[in-house]
């Protein structure tokens, strides 16, 4: 399985091996969200709550 690292707290973060890039997983140590933006070798960015917001918003028109 492969692992990334959280930028967050620098916990192992397990992504299962039929992840793409733009999905999110959550750290299971700090609980932050996270996108997939890298595939090899894994690579983590943290989702702010705003970038969610704004799809959510996106979507009500």
């Amino acid at each position: 399985m492969p692992i990334g690292t959280c930028p967050e707290c620098d916990a192992d973060v397990h992504v299962d091996t039929d992840t793409d890039k733009g999905e999110l997983v959550s750290c299971e140590e700090c609980g932050t969200d996270l996108e997939v933006v890298g595939l090899d070798p894994v690579q983590l960015d943290i989702v702010e709550e705003d970038d969610l917001d704004d799809d959510e918003d996106e979507d009500e028109f």
